[in-house]
């Protein structure tokens, strides 16, 4: 079975414009569905990107509700190109489901921010020390998925890097310490976080071990993502055992991370101070 890529921004932003353009006729869900032939939940599903958009269907959409012309053509600009395979899409086979979903929005994303209560985030970790994670959540993969999964990773950071994205990121100090892989893997992670935490683009707190308890201790992996376009909301992802991780856009529940992420960060040392200085067991 093939595995469904995760929508684009573009996709989703179409998706919104939908919605929008539909209220602004006065529309509802209920007389759209009847008009159109289509089922409410059909109507509803493509307001939210979980379906597919098709061309002709978005056309009769816009058309029932006498959207202006020039606003439509853009609309059915935007979705040709929200219809092309994913940058991603070499990939897909090593994607799980959550991760197909997010990585649109995760790829155009203007502004990251991490917690991670053990290890290194992601976004921040080299390849090899992403495969030894992942070596330990996924005991069954064969080496080639794992060097493919590391591989998706590196791309995922270079596509950020080329849009200028801010990453920034919270770990525990303790985090520096766990030892991920060979001596040469946590060697190499390391100075890779001196390195990238030089650029302008990327800046990493430290929570020092012998700080107390702060508003996320115990708490799981958190990214909150933050796109460049009014339409989209911030989404939260917030990790969960062997991994995998819980995506949600519901306002509400993403202004409670942040305001969790705030507070921590708020107590942490600021951002720009050196990393403490970790010595690697050559044995």
């Amino acid at each position: 079975m093939r595995a469904r890529s995760g929508p684009t921004l573009e996709h989703r932003v179409v998706a919104e414009q939908l919605r929008l353009a539909r209220e602004r006729a006065g529309c509802g869900l209920a007389a759209v569905a009847a008009a159109l032939d289509l089922s409410e939940a059909t109507v509803r599903r493509v307001e939210r990107a979980e379906t597919a958009l098709d061309a002709g269907q978005v056309r009769d959409l816009l058309a029932y509700y006498d959207h202006p012309a020039d606003d439509s053509r853009r609309i059915m600009a935007s979705l040709a190109r929200a219809n092309e395979p994913g940058w991603w899409h070499r990939w897909r086979d090593v994607l799980p489901a959550w991760q197909r979903d997010l990585i649109g929005i995760e790829s155009s994303a203007g502004v990251i921010r991490m917690w991670h209560p053990a290890l290194v985030p992601d976004l921040l970790r080299t390849p090899a020390y992403a495969a030894a994670v992942d070596a330990v959540r996924r005991p069954g993969a064969s080496p080639a998925v794992l060097a493919r999964r590391a591989e998706l990773l590196r791309a995922r950071q270079e596509r950020l890097r080329e849009r200028g994205a801010v990453l920034w990121a919270l770990i525990p100090e303790a985090a520096l310490y766990t030892s991920v892989g060979s001596p040469d893997v946590m060697r190499e992670q390391l100075d890779a976080l001196r390195q990238e935490t030089a650029r302008p683009d990327i800046t990493l707190q430290v929570m020092p071990l012998t700080a107390g308890p702060h508003a996320l201790t115990g708490a799981p992996s958190l990214e909150l993502i933050r796109l460049p376009v009014p339409e989209i909301p911030d989404h939260a992802v917030v990790g969960g055992p062997g991994g995998e991780a819980v995506v949600t856009q519901d306002r509400a529940v993403v202004s409670a991370y942040r305001m969790l992420l705030d507070s921590a960060c708020g107590v942490a040392p600021a951002a720009g101070t050196a990393l403490p200085a970790v010595a690697v067991d050559p044995a």
